[in-house]
């Protein structure tokens, strides 16, 4: 049984023509299920919640990244495959799962390659993708109570499990330090060399001011915090084009 949810923002006129044909194309495929909208009535935690007490074996996402990271937490510790239908814009997980937009997708989630993810977490949400500190400066980072890492300057700090250098399925995550240098062009800070370290629990501080750790573009907790890799934690619906073995 499959149930398939849309992201608020997709649930628009805008994109109307094509949710009616990926509805379409489903039927075709017979893989067609219940279809449920996000609204300010409907939290993506409570569908999520109803569709497992309803006993869906695939629950799949509809629309950008957002939707993606937002049901992590809810979805981590579900029995559950995972699929996703990407619409819209800022669609870096589901290219990087190698699933095309729109309707095509439903034709990888036909194929049902599926594969077991890594996953983040910091302190008690999970990620899927990155998480990242837009700018500070005296952040402490302790590795694996092995080293600390020091940010004295001005620096962006991301942690990715899976992205250009990171493997979602390599047991650990990565931090990637990019000092901004004093130089500004055009009014953007340019960037000294980063520095890349992987690592399987990670404690951030940053002294007595907190910093926002951000994911697609909303603070979703400050520091200090505590962020650890959960091996083989996510089943999920890829395609051949994958960005990772």
């Amino acid at each position: 049984m499959y149930t398939y949810i849309v992201e608020a923002g997709i649930n628009s006129k805008k994109y109307e023509n094509e949710l009616a044909r990926i509805e379409s194309r489903l039927i075709e495929l017979e893989i067609s299920g219940r279809i449920e909208k996000l609204t300010i009535l409907k939290s993506l935690k409570e569908i999520i919640n109803d569709a497992l007490r309803n006993h869906s074996e695939t629950v799949v996402l509809i629309g950008s990244d957002k939707i993606i990271n937002d049901a992590m937490s809810t979805l981590a510790d579900a029995d559950v495959m995972i699929g996703i239908i990407p619409i819209g814009e800022k669609n870096t997980i589901a290219t990087a799962l190698g699933i095309p937009n729109g309707t095509a997708a439903c034709d990888i989630l036909s194929a049902r390659i599926t594969a077991t993810l890594d996953l983040g977490k910091v302190n008690n949400r999970y990620f899927l993708s990155k998480l990242y500190i837009p700018s500070g400066s005296n952040v402490t980072l302790e590795c694996d109570n092995k080293f600390q890492v020091s940010a004295l300057t001005p620096s962006t700090i991301d942690i990715t499990n899976f992205s250009e250098e990171s493997n979602p399925r390599d047991g650990h995550l990565d931090v990637i330090v990019r000092p901004e240098a004093q130089k500004r062009f055009f009014g953007r800070s340019s960037y000294s060399n980063a520095s890349v370290f992987p690592f399987k629990k990670l404690t951030i501080r940053s002294g007595s001011d907190s910093l926002p750790i951000m994911s697609d573009g909303e603070t979703i907790i400050k520091t200090p915090a505590t962020v650890e890799i959960v091996p083989k934690k996510l089943k999920i619906i890829v395609g051949k084009h994958r960005k990772f073995a």
